[in-house]
């Protein structure tokens, strides 16, 4: 069956995002309004009557197209999970639109092709099915340790304002917190807290002193640690173990993952290991058929 690209303004809504969310790998990156802020030109690749489903960012530099993923996008990829067949077709049709693409599919998106480079990406993930003290006693001990101290030194409030996590937020970033990024957190944070599919957690230190904070987004199967902060003085007292502690004891006993979105970096992979939180992978999908020099460039 033919796959249809269409632009954002010629998709059927409604319907996408039904076929997103009723997707056994639904993930809020690939939903429409989740797309409309993290690249609002992005594109749809449709199979059938939207039976699957495909979210695609593409750009051109220099007169050359290509395909990148999107900033606050960790996994997209293919809605539903694809068979194979059907998962060449798709990416048969990234070839023909651009030359070069890296972009990250979901964990049940599995693509298996000769021409792509393909490196794999760990995400971290902890079901929330049991009670509290049953999570509990699956942290590591240092992470029990961590938490035991924080919970004493730390006063732990749920739904602190959106305003106060971005302003705290500006406050201790560095330059890897582009524009680019700025503006896409605050109008995720602000419209999913404003919708109550996300909510701020906030570590104090004393009255109205902010020391870390913490924005979780709600989807359909998920939690998603999407971002955190902490001061000097948050990581001194090791808050957001405190935070995170806080939230798992609030949403035990749920049928839903709490995603820690994974790190590259061994210390952040070690803290959501922490939890009890296990690795999962995803693929991380690379083609280049860029023209010399620019093939060199990209590699």
């Amino acid at each position: 069956m033919e796959i249809k690209l269409l632009n954002n303004n010629e998709i059927d809504i409604e319907r996408w995002d039904a076929t997103v969310r009723a997707s056994l790998n639904a993930r809020v990156y690939a939903e429409s309004w989740y797309l409309d802020i993290v690249y609002p030109d992005w594109l749809g690749l449709v199979w059938g009557n939207y039976d699957y489903v495909m979210p695609v960012s593409v750009a051109s530099k220099l007169g050359v197209r290509y395909i990148f993923q999107p900033v606050y996008a960790q996994q997209q990829g293919i809605f539903p999970p694809a068979t194979p067949e059907i998962t060449a077709q798709f990416v048969s049709k990234l070839k023909e639109l651009a030359r070069f693409f890296e972009i990250s599919f979901n964990s049940l998106s599995v693509s298996v092709t000769d021409e792509l480079k393909v490196a794999k990406g760990i995400n971290f993930v902890l079901p929330l099915k049991n009670s509290y003290h049953q999570i509990f006693a699956g942290y590591s001990s240092h992470a029990k340790r961590y938490v035991r101290k924080a919970k004493r030194e730390n006063d732990i409030l749920a739904g602190i304002p959106a305003h106060e996590f971005l302003s705290f937020k500006e406050q201790l970033s560095g330059k890897e917190y582009t524009a680019k990024h700025r503006e896409a957190l605050h109008k995720i944070v602000t419209k999913s807290v404003a919708s109550q599919r996300g909510i701020v957690y906030g570590a104090y230190s004393g009255p109205n002193e902010l020391c870390a904070a913490a924005f979780f987004m709600f989807e359909q199967k998920r939690f998603t640690y999407l971002n955190s902060v902490s001061s000097p003085l948050g990581k001194e007292k090791r808050s957001m173990f405190a935070i995170v502690d806080r939230f798992i004891r609030d949403y035990a006993n749920s049928a839903f993952l709490l995603d820690f979105e994974g790190s590259q970096v061994e210390g952040i992979a070690r803290f959501f290991q922490g939890f009890g939180a296990q690795p999962e992978q995803y693929q991380k999908l690379k083609y280049n058929k860029l023209p010399c020099p620019l093939r060199l460039i990209k590699k």
